[in-house]
């Protein structure tokens, strides 16, 4: 059985293919799962434009909806580093929507972990897991031993489905003695790899065009995606690292915050970033109308703050600043898009 070897989930996702290039560079071989071969090229040329080896990448197609293609994914791997959820940008109407597929498709990748023997999990999750629907909670800071309240004011369904498929992951490993990590990053930012931009920065390229003249009262724990990855590999092989979670957070930082640190950091673009904060009635209306702004609702006017002292303690981390993690993305953006 060969033991260098790490079994990434959705290696084609924004934070993954950060992961990915980490493993490689530390001499890891990778078997990432993609949903098509399209992805799989996107990931293989990113890897070759940062210099890394492609005989030590392995792609290949697994989804998370069916059984076909896991066991033989996990087959042969020592650590194994599930990535892949669904992260949709328009939420679905029922709060519940994406529990199935996001709960069934860890369950479905732990089962093939126990069964190829792996050493151990690291999952990752998402401080949504941590803080929301206890909008009514007068509490600011948050750190590991705290959850979402799936049926609390303001549980969104992207936010249900990383609880309900967090806890499921404990609940399995805890029931089979199955070594488990869970990373809980806040807003991921930072630079791209290449042209495929994630969710989260077309926020950024949004205010780069200039078409967020207005934004709502809402602030953001945010980390640097190289942090992200770098607490996912560390948390593979640190002792101590079994059984913890590890929210990360750089700082917290509102919408207007971040358009401002973009303007400081390149002045040439200040007059394109957001220039007023919307009052709280009109967000509210406009969340009784769009499942989209919903969930921005409960979180009106709340700075949450992360505990991230576990990844310092035990991963060893020193976690980029939120404003270093805003400007590298905006930096990137502006680089790849010519924004």
């Amino acid at each position: 059985m060969t033991t260098d070897r790490v079994l990434l989930t959705g290696a084609s996702g924004f934070v993954a293919k950060h992961i990915c290039a980490r493993l490689l560079k530390e001499g890891w071989r990778v078997r990432g799962t993609v949903r098509g071969s399209a992805k799989a090229d996107a990931v293989r040329a990113a890897m070759s434009g940062q210099g890394h080896d492609p005989a030590r990448l392995e792609l290949v197609t697994a989804d998370l909806t069916e059984d076909a293609g896991w066991r033989d994914a996990a087959t042969g791997c020592r650590f194994v580093i599930h990535t892949a959820s669904p992260f949709p940008k328009v939420q679905p109407k029922h709060r519940f929507g994406l529990v199935d597929i996001a709960r069934g498709g860890t369950l479905r990748v732990l089962e093939c972990a126990e069964r190829a023997g792996v050493e151990r999990v690291v999952l990752t999750s998402s401080v949504v897991a941590v803080y929301v629907g206890r909008a009514k909670r007068s509490q600011t800071v948050f750190g590991e031993a705290d959850w979402t309240d799936v049926d609390g004011e303001g549980a969104y369904p992207y936010a249900v489905s990383k609880t309900l498929a967090e806890r499921a992951a404990w609940a399995f490993a805890d029931k089979h003695r199955l070594d488990l990590a869970v990373v809980n990053p806040g807003f991921v930012l930072g630079p791209m790899l290449d042209g495929v931009p994630g969710t989260s920065i077309d926020l950024i390229r949004t205010m780069l065009k200039g078409r967020l003249v207005a934004v709502p009262d809402a602030a953001f724990g945010i980390v640097d995606v190289r942090d992200v990855a770098t607490a996912h590999v560390r948390a593979m092989t640190v002792p101590g690292a079994v059984g913890r979670r590890f929210l990360l957070s750089g700082g917290t930082r509102s919408l207007k915050e971040i358009g401002d640190t973009i303007g400081r950091n390149d002045p040439k673009v200040a007059r394109r970033m957001p220039r007023f904060v919307l009052p709280d009635w009109l967000v509210q209306g406009a969340g009784a109308l769009s499942g989209q702004v919903a969930p921005i609702v409960p979180e009106l006017g709340r700075r949450k703050i992360f505990d991230s002292g576990p990844a310092r303690d035990v991963l060893g981390l020193e976690l980029r600043t939120a404003d270093d993690a805003i400007a590298s993305a905006a930096r990137s953006v502006r680089e790849r898009f010519d924004a």
